[in-house]
C-alpha cells in the first residue's frame, strides 16, 4: 500500500484501509455465520447473500469514487461509506452472540460494576428519572449516530481524504475489538437482567429512541460499550479538529456516556471497557497508518 492511498487528492484506484477492514471483517464475520449455521442451525443464515453483496458493494468502492471524484458530497459517500460497513457488521455480530454457546454474562459484570464502584451504577441512577432527564439522554443516544458522520464530513472538507481515512480506520478498529468481545462475552445488557429500571416518560426522543430499539438493537452486545469506544475516538478527533467542532462533539458524547448507563444500556464496566478500547484504538490505527498518510515517508 502506497502513500498515493490516501493522499490528500480525492480519488484513487484502491481501497483505503478502512474499507479492507471491512471486506475481510464481513467475510471472517460471513464465515462464521456459515459454520453457526451448519452445526448450529443459526437461524440467521440469510444474512449469507446480504454480506456478498456488502463484500461486492466495497470491492468496486475505488471505481466509485474515481467516477464521482468532481463531484465532493458523492466522493465524500463513497469514501465514507466504511461506516456503513460497521454498521452492517454490528447486525453480523449480534446473529453471533451465541456462537460458543456461552451463558449470558450478565450477573458476572454486575458484580464488576460493585467491585469497581462499590454500587451498582444502573440501580443508582434508576432513583432519579425525570421526563425533562429521560428526554435529554434519549437525544444524546440518538444523536450519536449523525454526529459519527457529521465529524467524518467535517473532517474530510478540513483535512480531505487522510483526515477522513484516519478517523474512520481508528472507528474500525474500535468497533471490531467490540463486535468480537460481544461474541466472547455475551450479555444481553441490563434492559434485560434488572426489572424496572428501564426509565419511563419523556416525549419525542424517547418515543424515537423506543423505535430504534424495536428495529435495530438485539439481546447481546452490552460489553463493551461499542458506543462508548466509538465515542471516545470522535472526542479524539472533535478536539483536534478545532474548538468549534469540539464545542458541539464533546457535550454530546459525554451525556451519551452517562446515556448509556441511564437508559440502562450498558453496564459501569461495559462504559470503562469501550472508553479503553477507543484509547488504545486511536495510536494503534496511527502505527499501522504511519508512513502512508500524506507528507510521510
Amino acid at each position: 500500500m502506497t502513500a498515493g492511498i490516501l493522499s490528500g487528492r480525492p480519488g484513487g484506484s484502491r481501497h483505503f484501509p478502512a474499507e479492507k477492514l471491512v471486506i475481510l471483517s464481513v467475510s471472517f464475520f460471513a464465515l462464521l455465520l456459515l459454520l453457526d449455521h451448519l452445526f448450529g442451525h443459526n437461524p440467521e443464515v440469510l444474512l449469507l447473500p446480504a454480506s456478498l453483496a456488502v463484500i461486492l458493494i466495497f470491492w468496486w468502492l475505488p471505481r466509485g469514487r474515481k467516477k464521482y471524484e468532481p463531484n465532493p458530497v458523492r466522493l465524500f459517500v463513497c469514501s465514507a461509506l466504511s461506516l456503513a460497513g460497521y454498521a452492517y457488521l454490528y447486525k453480523l455480530a449480534g446473529a453471533l452472540v451465541h456462537f460458543l454457546r456461552r451463558p449470558w454474562q450478565d450477573e458476572f459484570l454486575v458484580s464488576l460494576d460493585r467491585i469497581i464502584f462499590g454500587f451498582s451504577p444502573n440501580q443508582a441512577l434508576s432513583g432519579f428519572q425525570p421526563a425533562w432527564l429521560t428526554e435529554l439522554m434519549m437525544f444524546a443516544y440518538l444523536a450519536y449516530l449523525p454526529l459519527v458522520v457529521w465529524l467524518a464530513y467535517v473532517l474530510f472538507r478540513k483535512q480531505g481524504q487522510a483526515g477522513l481515512q484516519t478517523y474512520t480506520f481508528a472507528l474500525g478498529l474500535a468497533y471490531l475489538t467490540c463486535f468480537i468481545l460481544f461474541i466472547l462475552v455475551p450479555a444481553a445488557s441490563p434492559r434485560f437482567y434488572f426489572e424496572g429500571l428501564v426509565p419511563e416518560g419523556g416525549w419525542l426522543f424517547s418515543r424515537l429512541m423506543n423505535l430504534v430499539e424495536t428495529s435495530a438493537q438485539y439481546r447481546g452486545g452490552s460489553f463493551p460499550s461499542a458506543h462508548c469506544a466509538a465515542g471516545t475516538v470522535m472526542l479524539y478527533f472533535a478536539l483536534k479538529a478545532g474548538k468549534r467542532v469540539a464545542a458541539v462533539v464533546v457535550p454530546l458524547i459525554l451525556l451519551f456516556f452517562l446515556s448509556t448507563v441511564y437508559g440502562q444500556y450498558h453496564y459501569g464496566v461495559d462504559v470503562l471497557a469501550g472508553v479503553l478500547i477507543g484509547l488504545l484504538a486511536i495510536p494503534l490505527s496511527a502505527k499501522m497508518l504511519r508512513g502512508r498518510l500524506p507528507g510521510q515517508e
